[in-house]
């Protein structure tokens, strides 16, 4: 009875019920499930170029979504990870996903847009799946040995492509003087290989790992540091040391002295023997000579794996000792302020020291210099501080925010606002994620991805306090890691060294416990799963459409103009917005003697994306095949590309006045734009 008098009715509880002997396991396959498809989609796309163009993203998006179709379905409570932090994330990444899409309608280019939505979809449907998961010690503890098993495979492999040619073959286009098989970019491969070298120490040293997991992990440090050096990635090497430093400093592990034992030594002598061998740095890594050194790299990585995982397993002992010592220790030895406070002493200091003897200002100058000191030895530009132009693209891309601050010039827009207002080079990115944001978003953009970027890394920090310190302490290590990386590279349009950040921040930030999104109606679970089929149709219509143009550009270069319409034709037939597929279709069409229908395809083509110097560049041509003045056009291509050597032979050929002239012109002019590898259609 309460005071007035009135009965108080019995609250309703929600019974926790033991499932079945069935349900227990099909939940059990499905969590298997959505642990193994952390590695399996990093293995894929890493094989895939890194996930760089759409048809792979697009289909890892679909992937992402027929899990959440099966989740939703399937599982008694499908959300029951959600929480706020989660929430304030998916939240600001579906802000930035849906400012991309809308900014076709001011950039007029709806195939880019498309593009770089697809690619934030696939961030965000892997987000939301491993978020909807309730957290647990355990399960963080095998999602971070699966992204690091993963990551690792691939390293591994990249490393037997150079030191063991013969045993795994390449093309030859990943003979470059930098390791960067599978992944095509040496600097993600960098990225990756940091990332999987920083989650391997933390499940060497930790003591809440299992011993087993300990030794194996050990085992495989030398392989993927070995991988991060043989890329010559400075910003790879840097973030690595930056990660490592970090998770040691703020995890503090108390298994971490058999770890130093174990990888200290052999890690060192596996990182000497690659870079003493001077050939695998070279263009032809595959020479006798060569092959050669990259034996003698082989076996002493393998012999330094085997004696890492011996001398792991030797220190385990000493481990369990120095674990029950420190047993009920609420906080390490040193207190987090007392480590931060020290290590904050030391950094001054050496920066004092470093600033008095002229070294900063001399690394500052070289790194801001365009034509900065190029190395003769690959392996030397190591201890340069050569930026490689990045402060010309920074610049660029802060014009182009200055010019549009509020939503930017629309997504995808870097590349041709940096052909329009470049000095040397071509570039697609601005390597940098941050200031390419603001060029393409404006500051609303800038505002959702700083949200989604720096509140992962935050919050991530603010969870290392629990009692799952060093898994935290990991997460936020690599975080910090990938978000540093990203400020000086193009990590964002790699997914295979971006994925992960998202699949690891849905599982570390989720809900310990039930947070209020218990069982959903069936009529709402049906909603939500048509909901994720929606989402899918456009990664599936977006990476169709780019897969079945990839080939064409070989064959109307070699041709074969049969099979160059085929393929611009079936694409169109799924999405009618990209540009090359029109200016294929155009150009077989002039070289099979149709030149109206030339004409008019060329016409749709730059109507699609008007700022690209590419399809100005056909249309001139398409004008004088049917004896219209092809100058305006190429003038306007001139325009949009200054330094482009066949836009201004074009300028030069169509110069001369008179429609035979222009013909002739144009016929060698369209054969030579196909050989030449700069128009867009020739890197599909």
């Amino acid at each position: 009875m309460t005071a007035s008098g009135a009965a108080t009715l019995p609250q309703p509880k929600l019974e926790a019920q033991t499932p079945s002997a069935a349900e227990g396991f099909f939940n059990g396959v499905g969590l298997i499930g959505l642990i193994a498809l952390a590695p399996a989609s990093i293995v894929f796309l890493s094989f895939s170029q890194g996930g760089f163009f759409p048809d792979s993203t697009g289909l890892a998006a679909i992937g992402f979504a027929v899990a959440l179709v099966l989740r939703t379905t399937l599982a008694e409570h499908p959300f029951v990870g959600f929480n706020r932090s989660v929430g304030v994330v998916l939240l600001a990444l579906a802000l930035f996903g849906g400012l991309q899409l809308a900014s076709a309608l001011w950039s007029h280019d709806t195939a880019r847009a498309l593009d770089e939505y697809d690619r934030t979809l696939l961030y965000l449907l892997a987000l939301t799946l491993f978020a909807s998961l309730p957290r647990t010690s355990n399960r963080l503890r095998w999602l971070i040995r699966s992204l690091a098993g993963g990551m690792t495979a691939v390293c591994v492999v990249g490393l037997l492509s150079r030191v063991l040619p013969h045993l795994w073959p390449t093309a030859t286009s990943f003979f470059a003087a930098r390791l960067n098989y599978p992944l095509t970019y040496w600097n993600a491969e960098g990225l990756l290989a940091a990332v999987a070298t920083i989650l391997l120490i933390h499940v060497a040293s930790s003591e809440d790992e299992h011993p087993v997991a300990r030794v194996l992990a050990a085992i495989f440090v030398p392989a993927t540091a070995t991988t991060v050096l043989l890329t010559f990635s400075r910003g790879a090497v840097a973030v690595a040391i930056v990660g490592v430093v970090a998770y040691l400093l703020i995890a503090r592990p108390r298994a971490g002295l058999g770890a130093a034992v174990a990888l200290i030594p052999t890690t060192a002598v596996a990182l000497h023997a690659a870079y003493a061998a001077e050939l695998l740095a070279s263009s032809d890594p595959t020479s006798p000579a060569a092959v050669s050194q990259g034996h003698h790299v082989a076996v002493t990585v393998g012999l330094c794996m085997l004696a890492a995982g011996c001398l792991r397993a030797v220190m385990l002992l000493p481990d369990g000792r120095l674990i029950r010592a420190l047993n009920g220790r609420d906080r390490p030895l040193l207190p987090g302020r007392t480590v931060a406070l020290l290590s904050g002493l030391v950094a001054a200091m050496a920066l004092v020291v470093l600033g008095l003897s002229g070294f900063i200002g001399r690394e500052y100058s070289q790194f801001t210099s365009a034509t900065g000191p190029h190395a003769a030895v690959t392996r030397d530009r190591l201890t340069l501080a050569s930026g490689g132009n990045r402060v010309g693209l920074w610049r660029i891309a802060l014009h182009a925010f200055r010019a549009r601050p509020l939503l930017g010039y629309g997504a995808g827009s870097y590349e041709l606002y940096y052909a329009e207002h470049r000095t040397s080079g071509t570039v697609i990115d601005a390597h940098d994620l941050y200031v390419q944001t603001l060029a393409e978003q404006g500051i609303v953009g800038f505002i959702s991805l700083a949200t989604v970027v720096f509140g992962i890394v935050i919050l991530l920090a603010r969870r290392i306090r629990g009692p799952d310190r060093t898994a935290y302490a990991a997460l936020f290590a690599v975080a910090l890691a990938w978000a540093i990386h990203a400020g000086v590279d193009w990590d964002w349009e790699m997914p295979a060294v971006t994925l992960w950040l998202f699949i690891a921040a849905g599982s570390g930030l989720s809900a310990e416990m039930e947070s209020g999104w218990h069982q959903a109606p069936p009529r709402t679970r049906t909603a939500m799963a048509v909901g994720w089929l929606v989402l899918a149709i456009a990664p599936l219509l977006i990476g169709v459409s780019y897969q079945r143009l990839r080939g064409s550009a070989a064959a109307i270069a070699a041709g074969n103009c049969v099979r160059a319409r085929q393929e611009p034709l079936s694409s169109m037939s799924l999405l009618a917005v990209r540009p090359e597929a029109y200016e294929i279709l155009g150009f077989c069409d002039l070289q099979i003697g149709f030149p109206v229908e030339g004409l008019a395809a060329a016409q749709k083509a730059e109507q699609l994306e008007a700022n690209n110097w590419n399809y100005h560049y056909g249309l001139a041509i398409a004008r004088a095949e049917n004896g219209l003045d092809p100058r305006p056009e190429a003038a306007r291509a001139l325009a949009l590309d200054p330094l482009e050597p066949i836009v201004k032979d074009e300028v030069a050929a169509f110069s001369q006045t008179g429609q035979r002239g222009w013909e002739q012109a144009a016929a060698e002019l369209l054969i030579g734009g196909l050989q030449s590898s700069s128009l867009t259609i020739s890197n599909l």
